[in-house]
């Protein structure tokens, strides 16, 4: 924000921006903040940052950073198993350059140190770069809990079955699994 901050920045950006969008280009911007919250910025320029589509993108899920860990080893022909997969999608979840940066140096300790990319190496790997998580919570954990906590076998809340308390149960660990887990929905409905 702070380069926009002079007044013949501005200016200056005010002309080209007008001069780009009456020759009819597409114009992208990016922020870590939106519109309405930029401060010290003419209100000419607010305005035209306003007309386009303005989107928020979040922070991937553990599906999509699974599906693109997957694409990315697709792309540069490298195999890892679901073990280390699932590691890196479980603690990495700030961005996708991340997990870019975090490929990237897996391959390059593996052919520096001649190892195969295994557990160890990728937690070796991770922990330099981001904080990792202690165990995750997934889906069986979560039913396995409520299964114990309700005294119901954990196959009855898989069951169709709409007893009251069964029913009961089985909300309780989709609300858990919403909620301590980075599954979509539709995936734990799958589950469940």
């Amino acid at each position: 924000q702070e380069w926009m901050t002079a007044t013949k920045t501005q200016d200056t950006f005010f002309h080209i921006f007008n001069y780009l969008q009456q020759a009819h280009k597409q114009l992208i911007f990016t922020s870590d903040r939106a519109p309405v919250e930029l401060r010290d910025i003419e209100d000419r320029l607010l305005t035209r940052f306003k007309w386009g589509l303005s989107a928020e993108i979040n922070r991937p899920d553990y599906a999509l950073r699974r599906a693109i860990l997957l694409s990315k080893m697709h792309r540069d022909g490298i195999q890892l198993s679901e073990e280390v997969i699932d590691f890196i999608a479980n603690n990495v979840r700030e961005s996708v350059r991340d997990l870019e940066g975090i490929l990237a140096s897996l391959l390059a300790h593996a052919t520096l140190t001649d190892r195969e990319i295994d557990l160890a190496l990728a937690e070796q790997v991770v922990s330099r770069i981001v904080e990792i998580q202690e165990k995750s919570i997934d889906l069986p954990d979560i039913l396995g809990a409520v299964s114990e906590h309700c005294n119901i076998p954990e196959k009855s809340i898989l069951s169709t079955n709409r007893a009251k308390e069964i029913m009961m149960a089985r909300h309780i660990a989709i609300y858990l699994s919403k909620e301590l887990t980075d599954h979509s929905l539709n995936e734990i409905g799958a589950y469940m």
